[in-house]
């Protein structure tokens, strides 16, 4: 009969007040707990009082540590660290980041990550590549890579920020790029060339100029790459942010 009380008890104080407390009678929203028991019976919960507090708002906003959360989760970590264990462990294809906002403490994600390929580009074509800009990657590492049916890879690497890009590196299995550069026109980047002698030749019918190139950034976005070598080849763009 006792518990029957109690839950009557409950009942009537939920639909008398539509709103329900743990260890306080001075709720700050549909549902709060004071897991201390140390908030006042009336106004609004100090700092240090609301450090314990748990809180669902009418609006379905979830308060750790916060009386007064303005998200769907708003946690106060009192400047520790958060706990999360046996998180499932994925390699998808491209990466997002979450990322804390320094001045609102918004966590939101950001791309980590992002490749696209090429069209099949002819000898002496060329052909455009552009990065979605939902991305978001503004400044970064590109990495141009492409491959051969014999299982030979040519890797070349360039930091670039919106519309410069400046060369770091190539190589073609055993072979070191050769590097040459020309002043961009108006609104693009420097142009860079890149070629590979005497790369061992293919099956496919790829010689020794198989993987030589022209790339110039024309858009903050945007790459065209221009195929120096003899014989048709798809070009994989990968961005990284930094």
């Amino acid at each position: 009969m006792k518990k029957l009380y109690i839950i009557l008890y409950i009942l009537t104080s939920f639909l008398s007040y539509a709103q329900f407390g743990i260890n306080t009678s001075n709720t700050q929203g549909l549902f709060h707990i004071d897991a201390a028991k140390d908030n006042a019976v009336s106004g609004v919960p100090t700092a240090g009082q609301e450090a314990n507090d748990f809180i669902i708002t009418s609006s379905g906003n979830t308060g750790i540590g916060n009386v007064s959360p303005q998200r769907k989760l708003d946690v106060d970590a009192s400047n520790q660290s958060l706990r999360i264990q046996n998180l499932l462990r994925q390699v998808p294809a491209d990466h997002d980041l979450l990322i804390r906002g320094g001045a609102t403490g918004d966590v939101t994600t950001a791309k980590y990550s992002y490749s696209i390929n090429s069209t099949s580009i002819l000898p002496g074509a060329s052909g455009t590549v552009t990065i979605p800009a939902a991305v978001n990657i503004p400044a970064g590492m590109l990495i141009v890579r492409s491959g051969n049916a014999c299982g030979r890879t040519m890797i070349s690497t360039y930091m670039y920020s919106d519309i410069a890009l400046g060369y770091l590196s190539a190589v073609a299995r055993d072979k070191v790029g050769t590097v040459s550069s020309s002043a961009g026109g108006a609104g693009t980047s420097a142009t860079w060339g890149l070629q590979f002698a005497n790369v061992t030749g293919c099956a496919d019918g790829g010689g020794g100029t198989q993987f030589d190139y022209t790339l110039v950034k024309t858009a903050a976005n945007t790459y065209t790459i221009t195929n120096n070598g003899n014989i048709a080849r798809t070009y994989t763009f990968t961005v990284f942010r930094l």
